[in-house]
Parts: structure tokens; C-alpha cells; sequence
């Protein structure tokens, strides 16, 4: 697992709080009750980005149910994403504007890669970077990957 990109949202905030603090100290001479509020506002707006933004939750429990929907004879576009990953917060709009459109023609699936079975799933598909998208035809077989949604060229290819 690659902790840069699984965890890469905490730890760019948690770096720019310790930034904040050494610049405002060392540079700025700013007294440390103002850091601290500073610092605190920075906070409680960022885990507020985080809870409007995140991805949210497996669209399946467990990864039997994730093998079934992938061979039921209906192309799949599967979505691993992170809860805690910077680039799948970003995506996050454009993946539900996809799903939408492709959903009459795809199963859609979400594994956050997190939970006990989004962990097997990984491990099976082998990746380790979120977010990554896989489209499966309707026999089961993989025919895209990539750490980007898929565009109208990629969607047609898991149709055929």
C-alpha cells in the first residue's frame, strides 16, 4: 500500500498545520494563542471539506457479492477509492456524474479499499494507488484500468 496516496488528505493537512506553526513561530513572531486559533479554524474547515467530500461506502459487503456482480453477464465499471485519498475527494463529482449517465448500460461498483474485503479486492486486481477504475466486459474479463474515470472510448470497449 502506498501511504502517500491511500492517506495522502490527512497528511497534507496534517503538514500544513506544522507549517503554519513553524512559519507563524520562527518568521512572523506570532504569539502562540493566535497560532492555536489559527490552527483551529484551519482544522475544523478542512475536516469539513472532508466529510462534504468524501467518496463514502462500498456499494457491496463483501467481496463474493463483488465477484458475482462483475460475472453476471453485464459489463461492470468499478471504482477503488479511498476515503483518506486526495486525488478521489477531487474525482469524486465526476465519478457520480459518470455513474449516472452509464448506469442503465453498467453494474456500478465501489469498494472503498479500506474495509476487510476492499483490502481482498486489491489485492486480487493487484494495484495500489487510488483511485483506480477497472471495466470489466460481460464476461468478467478486465479490458481497462487506469487512475482516471474512463472516457466514451473506454466505456464502448467493455460494451462489445
Amino acid at each position: 500500500m502506498n501511504i502517500l496516496n491511500q492517506f495522502s488528505y490527512p497528511l497534507i493537512i496534517l503538514s500544513v498545520v506544522i507549517g503554519i506553526f513553524i512559519i507563524a513561530r520562527r518568521f512572523y513572531k506570532i504569539k502562540l494563542p493566535y497560532i492555536v486559533i489559527g490552527e483551529a479554524i484551519f482544522v475544523v474547515v478542512a475536516l469539513g471539506i472532508f466529510f462534504v467530500l468524501r467518496p463514502g461506502t462500498s456499494t457491496v459487503s463483501s467481496s463474493d457479492i463483488a465477484f458475482d456482480l462483475i460475472n453476471n453477464g453485464k459489463p461492470t465499471f468499478v471504482e477503488f477509492f479511498s476515503n483518506y485519498c486526495s486525488a478521489c475527494l477531487a474525482l469524486e463529482p465526476t465519478v457520480d456524474q459518470l455513474a449516472a449517465e452509464i448506469e442503465s448500460d453498467f453494474d456500478i461498483l465501489r469498494v472503498d479499499i479500506h474495509t476487510p474485503f476492499g483490502r481482498e479486492l486489491r489485492r486480487h486486481y493487484e494495484f495500489s494507488f487510488t483511485p483506480e477504475f477497472v471495466l470489466f466486459n460481460a464476461d468478467g474479463e478486465e479490458v481497462w484500468r487506469a487512475h482516471t474515470p474512463p472516457n466514451n472510448s473506454q466505456l464502448e470497449m467493455a460494451l462489445q
